[in-house]
């Protein structure tokens, strides 16, 4: 079979094909989060949940300021714990993309628990993993470089599907929460507004209960502010308060 025949192929099983998509209830007993060798080639599931993306700042000029092995390092450092976190309370890490994470929360305190674990990496990132990279690689240090995060969260019905073929698959969020989540995390903050590493949207922050809306009777968040996405625009809250890891 030639490569064209393959090209064909592949249009005629997926554009060609309607999918067979199933829909998880809220009350569902079962609130995991499928792997891509849950679903099959040519079926998706529709599934209520909060996306967490954390992403690291100026990735190109810490490549650029460090050899490839001490480059190597931060970003390890980084993403692994991100990862520990978010699991920590329940998240499903779906996708690693260069120097962000993706977390996915389903079930009850969804969108606490991505608060959590947002607050909780900005923690992490100035009291553990910035000193450590300072000691270790004082060339960074020395570049002025440091390391920042921003983290964006946002909830809503996502569709599930899985890409690729047998040995070399990986899984497909298709909605507007990862999007907007993805979105949010990329928003860099200068100046006195670079505090604000955590932007949630609204429809997720509706959904937080008072301990991860209130610290000392005061709010934790400033909104709403606005930002655009696929020609609509979403509303989303930020907030510079952080968790500490204990």
């Amino acid at each position: 079979m030639s490569l064209l025949d393959d090209i064909d192929t592949q249009i005629d099983k997926t554009i060609n094909t309607s999918m067979s998509i199933t829909t998880r209830s809220q009350n569902s007993e079962d609130q995991s989060v499928p792997k891509p060798e849950d679903l099959a080639y040519n079926g998706g599931k529709i599934i209520r949940a909060t996306y967490l993306y954390t992403d690291m700042h100026d990735s190109s000029k810490l490549a650029a300021d460090a050899s490839q092995e001490s480059a190597a390092r931060v970003f390890r450092g980084y993403l692994n714990v991100s990862t520990k976190v978010i699991r920590s309370h329940g998240g499903h890490i779906r996708s690693f993309d260069g120097d962000r994470v993706m977390g996915v929360f389903t079930g009850a305190d969804q969108q606490d628990r991505a608060v959590k674990s947002a607050m909780m990496i900005k923690w992490a990132v100035a009291n553990k993993l910035t000193p450590a990279i300072h000691a270790s690689i004082p060339e960074l240090q020395d570049a002025g470089w440091t390391l920042r995060q921003s983290s964006g969260i946002a909830v809503g019905d996502t569709l599930l599907a899985r890409a690729g073929f047998r040995d070399n698959n990986d899984m497909i969020s298709i909605g507007a929460a990862p999007n907007l989540a993805a979105k949010l995390s990329d928003i860099r903050n200068t100046g006195d507004d670079a505090k604000f590493e955590t932007l949630i949207g609204k429809g997720a922050y509706s959904g937080l209960s008072d301990s991860c809306k209130i610290s000392d009777g005061k709010n934790m968040w400033q909104g709403t502010y606005s930002i655009n996405l696929g020609g609509k625009s979403y509303s989303y809250y930020r907030t510079s308060y952080h968790w500490k890891v204990s």
